[in-house]
This record gives structure tokens, sequence and C-alpha cells, in this order.
């Protein structure tokens, strides 16, 4: 059996002065604008939201003003009744949707202004991203 080729590595060239290169002489001072718990809590909701399932969640209840029944959300996906509980369940605890019981079963609502940490940072990430 042959032997794999060695992996051949390029140098990196230091580039003095230039954006993404060392600068001469000076240490680094920059820092990140965005505190350690700031950047939890946001991963947090990303993290909520990035499944399709939940998205669409998400959007249902976003286009359905007031509240949903469970049986209605359950009846929109071709997925198990403990699935549909579980993603609920991680969006209700990022604080994207509530619930409320009336009886035995469970409606759920689009809290209103959820988004708005994620809307926040894109604007911020927007306004850096402009030519200066």
């Amino acid at each position: 059996m042959a032997q794999p080729e060695a992996l051949q590595v390029k140098p990196r060239k230091r580039r003095v002065g230039k954006v993404g290169g060392d600068s001469a002489g000076s240490p680094l001072t920059a820092h990140p604008s965005m505190r350690a718990e700031e950047a939890s809590d946001l991963a947090g909701l990303l993290h909520a939201l990035a499944d399709p399932t939940r998205l669409q969640m998400v959007s249902l209840l976003a286009e359905h003003p007031g509240e949903v029944c469970v049986c209605d959300i359950t009846r929109s996906f071709a997925l198990d009744q403990s699935t549909i509980s579980h993603h609920l369940r991680l969006l209700r605890e990022a604080g994207v949707i509530a619930c409320v019981r009336h009886g035995v079963w469970a409606y759920y609502f689009f809290h209103a202004g959820a988004l708005e940490p994620i809307k926040q940072l894109l604007k911020q990430l927007e306004r850096l991203e402009m030519p200066r």
C-alpha cells in the first residue's frame, strides 16, 4: 500500500501595516464590543431559531395574531407530537414564544419583541460593513 503524500504547507507571510496583518511595534488593542453574557444570550436565541421546523413554527405563530392551539400546530407538521412539543419547549425557553393553558389545551403565541436583540445585532453589523 502506497504511503499518503505529505501535505505541503506554505508559510504565511507577515503583512505589516495592512488589514489583517501585524502592526509594527504596537500591541493589539482591539476588544469585542459585545460582552460575554450578551453574546451567550444572543447565541441561545440564535440556536433556538437555527432549525427549519422551529423557524416554520415561529413564522406560523407570528402570522396568526392571538393564540394558536397546540393541536393546530401539530396538525401543520408531519412530525410526532413529542417532537412538536420538544421544538415548542426550546422556543419557549428561549423566550421567542409563550404559552397559556385553557382547560386541557395549550395555546401558543409569538412573544412580541423576542427577536429585537437579533435585529439590533444585524443593524450593528450592517453599520460596520458600510465603507468608511
